[in-house]
């Protein structure tokens, strides 16, 4: 049984899929991990409901963690924030099982919306 969970305002929180924008034909759509705005703190709900979304994945499967900012902000810190951002869900999926072969940082994306540039992307390949 799916129970929705309730996410309380300015907490981080996971869409079950990856909008069909993010989806590759060659790769499995992963869930998408958003943070709030100059922010890298995983909440539990978050972390719980990606483990929830992950448990069909293969644990022993290398996976790759990509972590992005908005255009808010100075380039060099957004470059750090979205590391640590990658890293936070690396720590919480490699303390769960599961094994990740890279956790990177991009930094700011532009785009129209920032609170989606917010993010760490999930993948089963390194592209």
């Amino acid at each position: 049984i799916y129970t929705p969970v309730q996410i309380p305002s300015h907490q981080t929180f996971i869409i079950a899929s990856l909008p069909s924008f993010y989806a590759r034909s060659e790769s499995r759509p992963f869930p998408v991990v958003y943070f709030d705005l100059g922010s890298a703190s995983l909440s539990p709900d978050a972390g719980n409901k990606l483990l929830m979304d992950l448990r069909d994945c293969c644990a022993a499967c290398p996976l790759y963690l990509t972590g992005y900012t908005c255009s808010i902000g100075i380039e060099s810190q957004n470059v750090k924030l979205s590391k640590y951002r990658a890293e936070a869900v690396a720590t919480m999926l490699r303390r769960n099982g599961f094994k990740v072969a890279l956790a990177e940082g991009k930094g700011m994306i532009d785009s129209s919306s920032p609170e989606s540039n917010r993010r760490v992307e999930i993948k089963l390949t390194k592209n």
